[in-house]
């Protein structure tokens, strides 16, 4: 092989993915001082062309100079590899993706068992709780939290910001508000009717008679639920006078919101600490009521459907 053209191209990689010679030869698994050697026209051996092709995001007929081999432009990839697959299929086939990419957060000679996706969310753990099969993972550069099941799955991924969490959180009293309103009687009962319904302006009148409560208890709810940004309203001019309808102003947030709920109430099944992190979880101070805005919900400045969706999917007696 064209020792020369193999170290040239290992320098310009390497210094194009911003790694020193030593944090290659350690991803690698050798010293910085082999490194140096091969820039200066020595050769590394065969066996550690794919892992060095891997670590600077080439092609490995990228280290031999070959024309067309670049850097990957992996949005290219991943963008053609989604739109091969039918659109209904693709939020999922993400997902795994994701998923089974996990192992390459932890350091190098490190593992986790390969778990695959497994058959059901809701294992037989023999002690006779419902549990899901939550996973959660915590590295230097963020939190991971996921299921991966064949009958529910879904991954959240949270990079860790500069200045930690805490700053990005609302004001406490915000979520009291919010929570103090979702344990109200009839409200998450009200969100489950508005969530399972085609997205359209409605009355008061008109959920009160399918939730069996009455007009005023119903239109108390709605007040609050519109204070926190859950809902809009328009006014609407009829033949006895204006009356007041109400649109949700995030569809999409709900059923989230609930899986993250019950994540958050139940003890995690797979938990990974990659690293040793003893710093609290919120740093850079106490999470105080100035930081962030002063609405804990709001309308998101951008929302886009795509296709014709009038109705969400939420699981039965969400509100039971």
């Amino acid at each position: 092989m064209n020792d020369h053209i193999i170290g040239t191209q290992i320098s310009k990689f390497r210094k194009t993915a911003g790694m020193t010679q030593e944090e290659l030869g350690e991803a690698v698994g050798i010293s910085g001082q082999a490194v140096s050697r091969w820039e200066c026209g020595g050769a590394p051996d065969i066996t550690l062309l794919p892992a060095i092709a891997d670590k600077l995001g080439v092609t490995i007929d990228a280290l031999f100079g070959r024309e067309g081999s670049g850097p990957i432009n992996i949005e290219e990839v991943m963008g053609g590899w989604l739109c091969s697959i039918p659109k209904k299929e693709r939020l999922n086939r993400l997902c795994r993706l994701v998923w089974s990419s996990v192992r390459h957060l932890l350091d190098d000679g490190l593992g986790i068992p390969d778990m695959g996706y497994l058959e059901t969310c809701l294992p037989d753990m023999g002690d006779g709780l419902n549990r899901l099969m939550l996973s959660q993972i915590r590295t230097a550069g963020g939190i991971l939290l996921d299921i991966h099941a064949e009958d529910l799955s879904f991954v959240t991924l949270w990079p860790e910001p500069k200045d930690g969490y805490a700053p990005w959180l609302a004001p406490k009293e915000e979520y009291r508000r919010l929570f103090r309103l979702l344990s109200r009687p009839g409200c998450l009962e009200l969100l489950e009717y508005l969530h399972c319904r085609k997205r359209s302006y409605f009355v008061a009148e008109a959920a009160a008679g399918q939730l069996e409560m009455s007009c005023g208890a119903v239109e108390e709810l709605l007040k609050a639920l519109e204070e926190l940004q859950i809902l809009r309203s328009i006014e609407l001019e009829l033949g006895g006078g204006e009356v007041k309808a109400y649109e949700l102003a995030e569809p999409a947030a709900f059923v989230p919101l609930l899986y993250i709920a019950r994540c958050f109430m139940q003890t995690g099944m797979n938990y990974i600490c990659v690293g040793n992190y003893d710093t609290p979880l919120l740093q850079k101070g106490k999470w105080k009521d100035h930081y962030a805005s002063p609405n804990v919900v709001q309308t998101g400045t951008n929302y886009i459907y795509f296709g014709n969706y009038d109705n969400s999917c939420l699981p039965d007696d969400i509100s039971e």
